[in-house]
Formats: C-alpha cells, structure tokens, sequence
C-alpha cells in the first residue's frame, strides 16, 4: 500500500487492480438488463437477476470489479438495527454470505467476532435496556454489559466513564473485495456476462422508456438500466436529464502498525463518541462518524479516479482521534499506518435509494448506500432483482424508494449542504421533534411566518417547512402537551393544521370526469363540497400513492397527497395514460390549505365567509372527519388574520402535523408508508370508513385468490408509554405475527391506541402483544380490517 504520510492527491493503492470479466470478448449488441457499476451493489443485482432466471444481464465497470467505493470498505457487519427494513436486510446479508462464500467457491474473509456497543451517556444506556427483548422478538441475540463486561469483551477499552453497553455475536466482518468476487463469480456461473474498463458514456432512451447505454466501446440496446456506480451514479442519469438525490462525502479511518491485538477481537462502536472499529491485521482500525462532514464534487475527481485516495484530512480527524485515544490508550503509543481518506455517496435523510428512478421507464438504481454498502447490498440486490422480474420486491422497500425525494432535493445547492450533517445526525438521541440543521427554510408556506411567529416547531419534508405542533412559550411548554391541547381542541371546539406543503396537482381538460369513472367508479358521484380518499394502483395493484381527490368543476379535479408523496404521485400520472385532452399542472406552491377539525369548525367557517372575498372553497373529508379550505397564496396573509379573528369565538386553536396524526391513528385512518404501502394492494385500502367504525369477524375467510391473509387492525393497550411509536413487532405466544405500524398515547388518554398488519392464522384469541421500550405489552382490538400485505404476482415486464 501507499503510505500517506506525504498527502498526495488522487493517491492510488497499488496492487489492487485485477482482470476479471470478459472484456476480452466484443460488447453484445443487446441484452435484456444492463448494470451499470462493479461494486457490491451492481454484482449482487447481478446475482439475484440470474438466480430468478434472468441470465441475459451484461454487467460494465468502468476500471476493475470492486474499485470505487467498495474496495476501502470497513467490511463490518451489523446484524441488528433499530430500523425493521434495515434489520432484515442487514439479517439477509448475514446468511447470504456464508452461503455465496460456498457457492461461488470464493473465500470471503468471514468472520463472526461479535461486536460490542459502549456508551457513558445514562439516556443512551436505558435505550440499550430496551434491546435484549426486541432482539428476542426478532431472533437475534443482544446481551447487555456492565463496564466490567464491556471491558472483558473488548480488552483494549479504558471503562473509566463507561455506564454499559451491549454484546451482539452474530455481527461479523468480511473482505469487501473477495465479497464483490464472490458475487460475480457466482452471477457469471449463472450466466451473466461482465464487462471491466468499459466506460458508460450516457443512457439512450426512446418515448420516456431506456432503449441502451452508449459505452466508449459502442452501444447495447437494453429494456432495463441498473444504476449502481456508487458516487458517479449522478452523473450517469444526468445523460438523460434526470437526477438522484446523492452526493458524495469525504470519509476516513485510521490504521495503526500492528500493535498485537488478538485477531478475533470483537467489532465496536459508540454513537456517543462516534467511532466504530475493529482489528486490522494485529493493529486497530478506527472511522469517525463527522459532525460537519467535508462535501465533496465528483467534478473535482478525475475519470481515472477508481483504486484511489483522497489527501489525509488530519484537522478534521483530529477531535475524533483524541477521543479514540482517551478510550484506547494503546493508540497514545500506536504508529500509524495510514489515514484513510475515501469518497462515499451520501443522501438527504442516509438511506440508500432504491428502485425505479422517476421519469424514465425501465431504469432502476441501487446506490448511496452511505457508507452501509456491504451490509445492505445483498438484499439490495435481491429486492432489486424481485422488482426487475416479477413487478415488486418481497418487503415493503418504500423506506428506500428513490421516488421519496423530491427534485429540489436532487440539486447540487441542496445535496451539498445537507449531507454533510448525515454521518453524525444519526448518532445522536434526539427530541421528537428535533430535526436537520442544513438546508431549510427552501420551501415555505403562504402563513409560514405567522405560524413561526405563533411558536410553530417545523421539520424539513422534501424541503418544505411543516409545522410539527405550536407552543406559545418555548421555555416551559413540552411538545407532548402541547399536541394534547391540539388534539383536545380537535375534540371540544377547533383546530385548525397548515396543510400547504401537501402535494397538490390539477388535472384538467373534456373527458376527464369519463377517465376517471373507470378508475375509480365510486368518485363518480363525487361532490365539489366532498373530499374522497382513493389509493392510486400501479401496475400490478399495489399501492403507489395515497390521494385525496376533490372534484372542482365536471372537468377539473384536484389531486391532494403528504408531500413525501409529490414524486410517486408524479410517477402515477406519467404512467397512467392519461388522453392527450386531459391536462396535469403542479400546483403546490400556489395555494393555501388548511384542514380544520372538531365541533365547532362548521360555525367558524361560516363567520369567515362573506361576498367579495378572493375565491375559496371548503369541502368536507369525511373519513377524516374535517373540513378543508383551499385558497390562492397570494391572499393568505390576509385570510389567515381574517381566520383567526372568526375563529376566536369558537375556540380555535392552531395545531401542527403531530396532531394531526394522533386524530387519524384514534379514528383508524391508514397512511401513506404506514399502513398502505406499495406492499399491499390498492384494493385492500377501503377508504368509505375508517376502522374505527366496524368491527369484523376476525375469523372471517379472506378474498379469494389471495396468497397472505393480513389484518390491519386498530387496537388498544394499557401500556403507559406517552408519545408515538412505529414499526414495532406484534407477538402472538411468543411468534411474531405481525407489525404495529401507528401508535400514540398523549397525556391525560387512559389508552394508548395503535394500528398494525397482522397475520390471523398465527394469532391466537387472547393472546396478542406489543414489544416496545423493552417490554411485553398486550393489545385488545379496537377494529378490523382484512387485507392481503402481498401482490398477486404478475409477469415479468421485460
């Protein structure tokens, strides 16, 4: 290796570069897939393409298999993580390697070390309390340490400080470049050509579908593009006047001489200290998690850039390596090898994106995988492959989904300043309603600053500002209050919630009412003074989006969804056919909405209209139980202080998104990326009432044809934990049957109230719990719904 004691840029390690693919053979002319990248991500789609059959898949790497992003790799591997996607992607890529390693043939380095968690923070400690029966609820081993233990388990730690920790013995390391070998040794095996030191110039696409990518060597016709090049993906999509939502980021660890460290040393890492490690050939190898981290542009990197290095960035590394000092003394004394400063892609909330890139059919990506690429890229690859050949991966990926991200969010002005806050913002505990520093304050409300004003908390939201809940003294007011007082103001007199950033399109233009009558018949009789709810199917009948639709005139309809569902909802109308006559406008920005709740709103409304006034209208959402005002922005202001002033005699309080969320889980109301997903069909969505008006058969048969029987279920529980919850495992017996996916409790409720997904052949009456701060918690039905959480599959679209 190069020793970087003399910076130097665009270092290059030697000895890494390899010949792999056939690049002796002549390009094809055509294939049916065509992944773009060589590194863990593009190999494993390659794999899993050819294991469902698809074996007409030519992979392009620019340089050699693995160069790039995945050859500096840590190869650590965390078999645990909070987040459920997460964990049963990180578990799937623990039994798949072993697997891949015997399969291929090619040894991976595999070892399970286990790995210790530490911490000397007591918040951060009652959080680690919490593991060891979640664990048990997922299958996974979490033991909790004294420092005494931390200590026995991790010898080179000083405990001073130290208030516990847990041990996982199933996280394991593995050797990323024999790990991306294994992969394509095996996809070759199955029939999948690769291609290295081919450089994909562009993608060549025909009536919004891809048709090839144009190479330094020629062209291949293709139906499918998978971009997976790591931090370049970019720029790639940028050859068809598309963007993705990811930016790359300077990204160091440390490597000392060896110091005699025991080889099988466990893994470790802090959030609070935020550092991970491992052994490294005898020494010690030590990353920071950075607050502030250096952005970086793929601009400044030459096209040659691939077994490469960035200059060591010592000022920058320096707080962390006294922390790593403080906490391994054997580093105060260690010489050091090198600093290891490597680009990685990054993006605006640090999950990995997913799935069909928006506005081109037939072009798919599986990058930015922020620094988790060995861990998560083999499900990555397999949920890819599913997508691929049979129209939907086997999990709810929406989590992931490139479609989450907004276009603003893919500028460069937006990616540059917001990642630099990722590594670090995800070590840290934070209030509920605590959120991003970098880019804010882009995308704003027409009362955005009489809210703030008023003491409005906000989050970012595909950059728009959404107030989360108002306080009127920030000193001594605690949010949880707070959203109770709105909740009871829903419930006595009136509240009233800034809906502006919601997503809004108008669709317009002679036979539309005809268009959508054989969509969907029941908002046929749809009312201007009505607001139906519908879940808009994709192709295969899942669930790409979840609208509110008010009928304006017989030939204008108004499209309303959450603003995390402006992309998808975009997609939906690209992809539906709609006539020529018919026309779509984006309209978000342009106007007021505000969505009022409680008894007393029909009378407050009523005093604030008056002829003459700028056009408005208000209609009612009944499955909400609420009123929506729309309004043009320009006039806002002015209506705002009208409304307030004709809301004062009623009780009128202003509220925020929290509220609004306790109201729709108290009445069953599913929600987009909650409880209608992409996992389940458009059908299963009845939206004419919400679940807290019927109560069926838990016994009843489900619908014909179907191949899972799920329940979404609203329930109720004792538990006396106050705030919100989401995505926590539901126990029948001690077997997992099932996901809470919404739950609330405020104070002064006697009940908490939750909604999940649950499977009704492994339930048993009287017998179903919550998992959650560590606890077994039971649930009793409020309502019930069935549903079917899988697509009925369709063929492959290639």
């Amino acid at each position: 290796m190069v020793h970087l004691g003399a910076p130097r840029a665009g270092a290059v390690l030697s000895g890494w570069r390899h010949d792999y693919g056939d690049r002796v053979k002549p390009l094809p002319a055509r294939a049916r897939v065509v992944i773009v990248g060589g590194g863990i991500g593009g190999n494993s789609v390659a794999y899993h393409l050819a294991s469902l059959g698809l074996t007409d898949v030519v992979l392009l790497e620019r340089a050699a298999l693995s160069s790039g992003t995945t050859w500096h790799s840590t190869g650590n591997m965390e078999t645990y993580r909070a987040d459920p996607l997460i964990f049963d992607m990180v578990s799937y890529a623990a039994a798949a390697y072993p697997q891949l390693a015997l399969e291929s043939g090619q040894e991976i380095g595999w070892r399970a070390v286990g790995r210790v968690n530490y911490t000397d923070r007591e918040d951060r400690w009652q959080l680690m309390q919490t593991l060891p029966e979640l664990g048990r609820a997922r299958g996974i081993e979490i033991e909790l340490l004294t420092p005494q233990h931390v200590h026995e388990r991790l010898p080179i730690i000083a405990t001073d400080g130290l208030v516990g920790g847990t041990w996982v013995p199933s996280d394991a390391r593995v050797n990323p470049t024999d790990a991306v070998m294994a992969f394509a040794r095996a996809a070759r095996q199955r029939g999948v050509s690769i291609f290295e030191h081919v450089r994909v110039l562009g993608i060549v696409t025909e009536r919004d579908n891809v048709c090839g990518v144009t190479t330094e060597q020629g062209t291949i016709a293709c139906d499918v593009i998978v971009i997976a090049a790591g931090l370049w993906s970019g720029e790639i999509v940028k050859s068809c006047g598309l963007s993705l939502p990811l930016h790359a980021l300077e990204h160091q660890y440390l490597i000392t001489k060896p110091l005699g460290i025991e080889r099988n040393l466990p893994l470790f890492l802090s959030y609070d200290d935020q550092l991970y490690g491992r052994e490294e050939v005898g020494g010690i190898m030590v990353g920071s998690l950075d607050d502030n981290a250096i952005a970086l542009s793929t601009d400044a990197l030459p096209q040659t850039f691939s077994f490469a290095l960035l200059n060591e960035r010592w000022a920058q590394f320096e707080p962390y390596m006294a922390t790593a000092m403080r906490r391994f003394p054997c580093l105060q004394s260690a010489g050091i090898k090198m600093l290891l400063n490597g680009p990685e892609s990054f993006t605006p909330d640090g999950q990995m994106l997913l799935g069909p890139v928006p506005g081109l059919t037939g072009l798919y990506c599986a990058c930015g995988f922020n620094s988790n690429g060995i861990a998560l890229a083999p499900a990555a690859g397999k949920f890819l492959a599913e997508w691929i050949v049979e129209g939907e991966p086997s999990n709810d990926v929406a989590p992931l989904d490139v479609r989450r991200f907004s276009a603003l969010q893919s500028t460069d002005t937006y990616l540059r300043a917001r990642v630099t806050e990722i590594p670090g913002y995800h070590c840290r505990l934070r209030a509920p309603d605590a959120d991003y520093q970098t880019a804010r304050d882009i995308r704003l409300s027409p009362i955005h600053h009489e809210l703030a004003a008023a003491g409005a908390r906000f989050a970012s939201v595909n950059a728009w500002e959404r107030p989360l809940w108002i306080t009127a003294n920030t000193a001594t007011d605690s949010w949880l209050e707070g959203v109770a007082a709105e909740v009871r103001a829903a419930t006595e007199a009136v509240l009233v919630v800034d809906r502006s950033t919601d997503a809004k399109h108008i669709l317009a233009g002679p036979g539309l009412a005809a268009w959508w009558r054989g969509r969907f018949s029941a908002l046929a009789a749809s009312q201007a003074t009505a607001a139906q709810t519908v879940a808009l199917a994709g192709a295969y009948g899942q669930i790409e989006a979840l609208v509110r639709v008010i009928t304006l005139d017989a030939e204008q309809v108004l499209l309303i969804a959450s603003p995390e569902q402006d992309v998808r909802l975009l997609e939906w109308l690209r992809l539906a056919g709609i006539p020529a006559a018919i026309h779509s406008a984006e309209v978000t920005s342009g106007y007021l909405l505000l969505e009022f709740n409680g008894p007393r709103r029909h009378a407050m409304l009523a005093a604030l209209a008056s002829p003459g006034d700028s056009p408005i209208r208000a209609c009612e959402d009944a499955v909400n139980e609420s009123s929506l005002l729309i309004a043009p922005g320009d006039d806002a202001g002015h209506l705002w202080h009208r409304l307030l002033a004709a809301g004062a005699a009623q009780g009128l309080r202003v509220g925020g998104h929290f509220a609004h969320d306790a109201l729709r889980i108290q009445r069953g109301v599913p929600s987009f990326g909650s409880e209608a997903t992409p996992a389940r069909l458009a059908s299963e969505v009845q939206m004419g009432e919400s679940l807290g008006r019927s109560a069926p058969d838990l016994r009843m048969q489900a619908p014909p044809g179907t191949h899972t029987r799920r329940v979404l279920g609203a329930f109720t529980s004792t538990m006396p934990l106050l705030g919100f919850g989401a995505r926590e495992v539901l126990l029948s017996q001690g077997r997992t049957v099932g996901e809470l996916t919404s739950r609330v409790r405020l104070p002064g409720w006697p009940l908490t109230l939750a909604l999940g997904l649950l499977d009704p052949d492994n339930w048993c009456d009287g017998s179903l719990e919550l998992v959650a701060a560590g606890q077994r918690w039971p649930l009793d039905p409020r309502s019930t719904a069935w549903s079917n959480i899988h697509l009925a599959r369709g063929k492959s679209q290639l």
